[in-house]
């Protein structure tokens, strides 16, 4: 079996790995209405929210040097889509903060086309001028948390950005005809160029649709803010946030939805290519059915929801599991699974049967439903709750801790999320530790393959099935790096040492593969570009 992908107007074709001896890896469907021949069509790389990138990683050491560095100062946009044209022109399309933007990306290029300020948002910035220096005075304050926190606060302020607005921009994807969807609050944003087709135009927003109007008034208020968005392999918007699970079409008309009482949704949502979709609320695991005209909770269609171990915890910043639930299982004989990471008193990674739970399993010892397929404790030390999703390549999972020993705290006690992660493993102790399991399908448990007792920042890089790796953003004493590791045993094959600027932050953000030999950053002050020497 080959990965075929088109990267950057080159044709590259990938052998599939195996995660063991026994069984190659498969990856989920083609998705026929996200952007083709995409590196990162969507948030976590795809609709099933593996995390995970047909490209392979750098082998080896690298030290990054300056001339080996692009950066475009400006607001934090975790929101990122790569956009191929057919000319061989590349783009990336961002979001976060208060504008939506294009950037060119073809070969070396590496330059902003065109931004779009939100509604409302159009004063919530800064001059490229004082981002660099705001930078490189943190840079030069990474012994003294006042001074250093100081400078950044004045860009927090400045750009109106903190717990409240982290979500904003973040759950983002691109559709076949290159249309680019965001959320901001509570209303979805269809983005696309003036002139279609043309990586030099110009962008605007084409329509906007407050998904508060489809639901009678007195709900409305029950509503807050967007946070999970996919697409449905039959090319419809998927949008979950507290209180609803809706479906549209792309054009905003149409809207379904099941509302949700008072449970919350604070992660990304997945689908699969049979009409599920997938959503962990404050309560349940959730599946529920879109067959193309119906929106369904009901079993009857094949919808389900399960209870899971959560004990509330003030450290943390989501309601319930913290993370995205991703899904496991693409082969026609692999168990069908959704993975997360319950939010017990003992975290435990957890799986659930996607469709019909088979007849002869027997419910789990201390699980919450039949519908657990298994449950098994984490080794690594979790003071919270794991608030990154999932990464998941063949039958393995791979979590790493994303919950603060020691956060900023606001006034009012709760979490300053990005002050806390801008501190963890510069000032304050990082999160720590990523484990690795895999799923038996003859016995029907995980089992923990392999831990890594290292310094995590907030931020993501993909498994890579090219190389059959899975790396971890670390920061240690103020120092970030990229440290690859071999999927089956966690040893680290390869390292990416980047050096103690805070560009190379991701705030909640990714490192997203273009290529073989550049990656783009989604940094807390504006896009990054590393390049291979």
């Amino acid at each position: 079996m080959k990965i075929v992908s088109i990267v950057l107007g080159v044709v590259v074709t990938l052998a599939t790995t195996t995660v063991n001896a026994q069984q190659p890896a498969e990856l989920p469907p083609t998705h026929p209405f996200l952007i083709q021949n995409s590196v990162y069509p969507s948030i976590h790389f795809d609709a099933a929210q593996t995390d995970t990138t047909a490209l392979p990683v750098w082998k080896g050491e690298t030290r990054i040097e300056p001339s080996q560095v692009q950066w475009l100062p400006g607001v934090t946009t975790i929101g990122t889509v790569h956009r191929p044209y057919q000319d061989g022109e590349q783009a990336i399309f961002f979001s976060g903060g208060n504008r939506i933007g294009k950037i060119r990306v073809t070969d070396q290029h590496f330059e902003i086309i065109d931004e779009v300020a939100l509604p409302g948002h159009e004063d919530d910035n800064m001059s490229t001028t004082e981002i660099r220096r705001i930078a490189k005075a943190m840079e030069s304050n990474l012994n003294d948390e006042k001074k250093y926190l100081a400078e950044y606060n004045k860009f927090l302020s400045q750009t109106k950005q903190g717990s409240a607005t982290v979500g904003n921009g973040t759950y983002t994807l691109m559709d076949k005809d290159g249309y680019y969807y965001a959320g901001w609050g509570t209303t979805v944003y269809k983005v696309g160029d003036v002139r279609p087709g043309d990586v030099h135009s110009p962008i605007e927003i084409v329509k906007t649709y407050d998904v508060r109007d489809g639901v009678p008034a007195d709900q409305r208020d029950k509503l807050s803010r967007i946070f999970g968005f996919a697409m449905t392999y039959d090319g419809h918007l998927a949008v979950a946030m507290p209180g609803i699970i809706a479906v549209m079409d792309r054009d905003f008309k149409g809207m379904q939805y099941i509302l949700l009482g008072d449970e919350a949704v604070d992660n990304g949502i997945s689908v699969d290519d049979k009409g599920g979709i997938y959503c962990v609320t404050s309560k349940y695991m959730r599946k529920v059915v879109w067959d193309g005209k119906t929106l369904s909770d009901k079993e009857a269609d094949g919808a389900w929801k399960s209870e899971y171990d959560y004990v509330p915890n003030p450290k943390a910043l989501s309601r319930g599991a913290g993370n995205t639930p991703a899904l496991m299982g693409f082969g026609p004989g692999d168990d069908k699974l959704v993975v997360l990471a319950d939010a017990g008193s003992k975290i435990s990674v957890i799986a659930f049967w996607r469709d019909e739970i088979p007849a002869d399993f027997k419910q789990k010892e201390g699980t919450k439903s039949r519908r657990i397929a298994d449950q098994l404790p984490l080794k690594i030390k979790v003071p919270a709750t794991i608030e990154w999703s999932p990464h998941i390549y063949g039958n393995g999972v791979m979590m790493f801790a994303s919950a603060w020993p020691d956060p900023v705290k606001q006034e009012d006690g709760k979490v300053s999320v990005f002050e806390t992660v801008l501190t963890a493993g510069v000032t304050r102790e990082a999160p720590v530790g990523a484990e690795k399991w895999s799923w038996n399908s003859d016995t029907k448990t995980f089992k923990s393959d392999w831990v890594a007792n290292v310094p995590v920042q907030w931020t993501l890089h993909p498994v890579s099935a090219a190389s059959n790796t899975v790396s971890l953003a670390l920061i240690e004493d103020g120092v970030y790096s990229l440290s690859h590791l071999d999927w089956d045993t966690g040893k680290e094959v390869g390292k990416v040492i980047l050096g103690k600027n805070p560009i190379f932050n991701g705030a909640g953000g990714f490192f997203i593969p273009l290529n073989e030999s550049d990656i783009y950053v989604t940094g807390v002050f504006g896009p990054v570009r590393l390049s291979k020497p």
